[in-house]
């Protein structure tokens, strides 16, 4: 009888194995073929088959749960990020019956292939048994990966002196020589930053060539610092030794950190505030008596939060977003929590309010957090022009005053329309734009809903792929800024275009926004599984931020998501610490008195 049973079960495995492969060789593009014509097919059969027998073998309930319920998101994901990433829209799914049956059926292979790979890596994470940590003190760890990055990363500087910009930067530039009015378009903060640089060549050397290249050498001596901090912390909690080798090679040798490094923008000394602030939340989450009991982690702890803050105008709605979470999970210390969390909005409303007005600076507009509101307008006058009343154009035109919305719409990016936008009528009739935008949703809730996922989908779909950064600066007229490259050695050109060349399956994926998130996710569902739900409050900053982004202007934008790249390996650490049995003292001495107490 067993052995029939075992008979049918391979049947029905191999079964799986022929369907999971026909589906993964669809082709979406005619949704009416699949390329099956290929040896490729035959291997994906035998592969399945393979795999689906060692799956089919792990009998944890809770591993399988939670293995099952990232898979159905993972796969939901690749299923609308492909009709948006082709057409902008749902047709490869709601477009007609056909359509439907097709993404259901390659929905099914990408749930079979997730779980697969989700269940099999929780599986083996588990098994993994405790390895040594690196026998040098945390000290001597920080100071040789600070200098070893920081090495890694000179090539760069000197390939592309003294630096990198882009229009933003320029602008913050032109705001820190007085030649544009001051204003917190751009955080106030990092454009202070940058004027002391700037000036001091400017005074000192009479170039502002050589500011821009001290500031750059300041900020890759913070950045690389602040990985290896990060490094060190790794160490100290015993992590071990090849996942802090293959961190540090990323700190090191990404070659987004070097370019990172020598760019003039908001989001690098934002991520490593974000970082600082993530560490100090795994502090709180494993180790908070001992922390909060540390007055120089406490002024850390302030000094990330408000950082955040001041660096991005986003990062408010990081903490904010955050705080709630963090006092709840040590609410035995609220009152001191409270204490640095508000005195940090205080310091930050004082800034942005009376410090402001005195040195007449101005205010960022509000346009620019409404991208998708006005996204979602814009998409119902370009797509359903005919439909629309005369009342209903007139109105969306008093907000977006342009005859040409329809020619200005771009479904993945924001400004063509936000140009447009009439910020004083907004704040004049905030009402009366609500009342629209709430009627024109009831009436085209699909519309509404592509224009927010075709505007977002770049930072949950790993194959969307934009640009990342500029490497050209023309030079500057009115102070002289250009590029004097002091070195040019083809192999680092080489290296450094690697970012480019998406098309390379594993390579492509290193610099994917998507597959960054979902690694996100599956460390904070592994956590899950295995109930270290205190863990689970490392991650809310991170996809506190993640969630700001879709709101964003850009569908797909990597500096403003580079935090979760710089997090990541503390991110993925907490697996690491889970296994490495970390002890949470607050809890062990809870419990010693538990004990004692008893006795």
């Amino acid at each position: 009888m067993k052995q029939i049973l075992l008979k049918y079960i391979n049947i029905i495995i191999f079964i799986i194995s022929i369907i999971v492969s026909m589906s993964m060789n669809l082709n979406f593009n005619n949704i009416n073929s699949f390329t099956g014509n290929s040896i490729l097919y035959i291997i994906l059969v035998i592969f399945y088959y393979y795999i689906l027998k060692q799956v089919i073998n792990i009998k944890d309930k809770r591993l399988i749960i939670c293995s099952i319920i990232i898979s159905v998101i993972f796969s939901t994901f690749e299923i609308v990020g492909q009709s948006l990433n082709l057409y902008y829209d749902l047709r490869l799914i709601i477009g007609s019956f056909s359509n439907f049956l097709n993404a259901m059926f390659r929905w099914l292979g990408y749930f079979v292939s997730i779980y697969c790979a989700i269940s099999l890596i929780f599986y083996y994470i588990s098994q993994k048994e405790e390895k040594n940590t690196l026998s040098l003190g945390s000290l001597k760890i920080f100071f040789i990966t600070w200098i070893v990055i920081f090495i890694a990363w000179i090539p760069f500087f000197l390939r592309y002196y003294p630096g990198l910009a882009t229009i933003d930067s320029m602008r913050q530039i032109y705001q820190s020589t007085g030649i544009e009015i001051l204003s917190n378009h751009h955080p106030i903060l990092h454009t202070a930053v940058i004027s002391f640089f700037i000036n001091i060549g400017k005074k000192v050397f009479d170039s502002y060539n050589i500011g821009f290249a001290m500031y750059n050498i300041a900020q890759m001596l913070f950045l690389s610092g602040v990985f290896a901090f990060t490094l060190a912390y790794m160490k100290n909690k015993k992590s071990p030794n090849i996942f802090i080798i293959i961190s540090c090679m990323f700190y090191a040798f990404y070659p987004i950190n070097a370019l990172f490094s020598i760019t003039i923008w908001k989001d690098i000394p934002f991520a490593a505030m974000m970082l600082l602030f993530t560490i100090c939340v795994v502090e709180l989450s494993i180790n908070k008596e001992r922390f909060l009991q540390s007055k120089i982690k406490n002024l850390l702890l302030l000094v990330s939060i408000l950082t955040v803050i001041l660096f991005r105008n986003n990062g408010i709605y990081v903490i904010i977003l955050s705080t709630p979470f963090i006092i709840f999970m040590n609410k035995m210390y609220y009152k001191r929590l409270l204490f640095i969390f508000i005195s940090a909005f205080i310091i930050s409303a004082f800034i942005k309010g009376p410090v402001f007005n005195f040195f007449n600076i101005e205010k960022g507009e509000v346009k620019e957090a409404l991208s998708i509101p006005m996204q979602q307008l814009a998409r119902v006058y370009t797509y359903k022009l005919d439909s629309l009343s005369y009342e209903e154009r007139t109105h969306i035109q008093k907000y977006i005053q342009a005859d040409n919305i329809e020619q200005l719409y771009n479904p993945i990016l924001s400004d063509p329309i936000k140009n447009y936008f009439n910020s004083e009528t907004f704040s004049e009739n905030k009402k009366d734009f609500i009342f629209l935008w709430i009627k024109l949703f009831f009436k085209y809730p699909l519309e509404y809903i592509e224009a927010f996922l075709s505007n977002s989908y770049g930072y949950w779909y790993p194959e969307a792929s934009n640009w990342v950064l500029n490497r050209e600066m023309e030079k500057d007229l009115l102070l002289g800024l250009h590029h004097s490259p002091k070195i040019k050695i083809d192999i680092l050109d080489r290296f450094d275009s690697i970012i480019e060349k998406r098309h390379i399956p594993f390579i492509s994926m290193m610099f994917s926004i998507g597959f960054t998130f979902w690694i996100i996710l599956t460390c904070g569902m592994y956590c899950i599984y295995k109930r270290k739900y205190r863990l689970l409050y490392i991650y809310l900053p991170v996809l506190f931020l993640w969630l700001t982004t879709l709101a964003s202007p850009v569908y797909c934008e990597y500096r403003y998501v580079y935090s979760m790249f710089t997090c990541l390996p503390i991110l993925i650490s907490t697996v690491i610490l889970e296994n490495n049995k970390t002890i949470d003292l607050d809890n062990y001495r809870i419990s010693r008195r538990r004990k004692l107490w008893r006795r």
